[in-house]
């Protein structure tokens, strides 16, 4: 797996900010990771920044897209990946050598409240893309990998949220058959608070930086106490941000350190 994005709504640096956490951190973008096993991959979240992400990443083929929720800095990317579907960019690309290559199609999952975003709001989009309802309680098979949803409270009533859980074959060779090991990832970038109960055990927990003290979302103590009752080994935080926490990158990581996670990079990278 592979964040592609770390940071909070603002990124950083932060929209016309130069103080010395923004102009002496790295880039953070929105949060987005991608999970792969085999020849599948799948992305969960659409950041607004997806294009350069995916660049960066090789990425130019995907399996499935899973959305969280509605809000801009999860999901507007999904315009970018709207232009991949264009069969047509310029009336005369038979004047050119090099015309636009059109993507496999493409399918976006994300609850009753995202298709209605999408539905209401920009009904556009379904002319391209296929969205498909994934709710509670239901789950879709991708290649080697099961995502499923979970409940996660925020943006309710008009963005509801929902966090995913994609299991598959430990390792990094896509293994399969009844001998091979399976592994997992929750992911909750954004959440007031987390219901532990139905999570299973995960290697990795990819969750609301609040985590780390500037409460964004939800309260610290009450979020690590949530978090505790998870049996995940490794717990990384996300929305992210130096400048939110008037901190420098160094001691972020110390401070979360401190607390047992982790704090990634944009593009980092874990195999499990």
């Amino acid at each position: 797996m592979t964040c592609l994005g770390t940071g909070d709504a603002l990124g950083v640096p932060a929209p016309l900010c130069d103080c010395e956490y923004c102009t002496e951190s790295d880039r953070r973008r929105r949060p987005g990771l991608l999970v792969e096993s085999g020849d599948t991959t799948v992305l969960l979240d659409v950041p607004p920044d997806v294009t350069e992400g995916l660049h960066a990443t090789g990425t130019t083929s995907l399996d499935g897209v899973f959305a969280t929720h509605a809000h801009y800095d999860h999901f507007h990317g999904v315009h970018e990946l709207n232009h991949t579907q264009y069969e047509q960019h310029v009336w005369n690309e038979d004047d050119y050598d090099h015309p636009h290559p059109l993507a496999d199609d493409l399918t976006v999952y994300g609850n009753d409240s995202v298709l209605k975003h999408v539905h209401s709001q920009t009904p556009h989009l379904t002319e391209r893309l296929d969205f498909e309802a994934l709710n509670l309680g239901e789950e879709e098979q991708v290649g080697p990998l099961t995502v499923e949803p979970f409940r996660v409270d925020h943006g309710g009533p008009l963005f509801h949220t929902q966090g995913y859980v994609v299991t598959g074959p430990s390792g990094d060779d896509g293994g399969s058959g009844p001998s091979a090991e399976t592994a997992a990832v929750a992911y909750a970038p954004d959440a007031n608070s987390l219901d532990p109960n139905p999570l299973p055990s995960v290697d990795l927990l990819f969750v609301e930086g609040s985590l780390l003290g500037p409460e964004l979302h939800a309260d610290a103590e009450e979020l690590r106490e949530q978090v505790a009752r998870v049996d995940a080994d490794r717990v990384v935080p996300t929305n992210v941000s130096e400048h939110q926490a008037e901190l420098h990158t160094a001691a972020l990581e110390a401070h979360a350190s401190d607390l047992g996670y982790e704090v990634w990079e944009d593009f980092q990278t874990a195999v499990v």
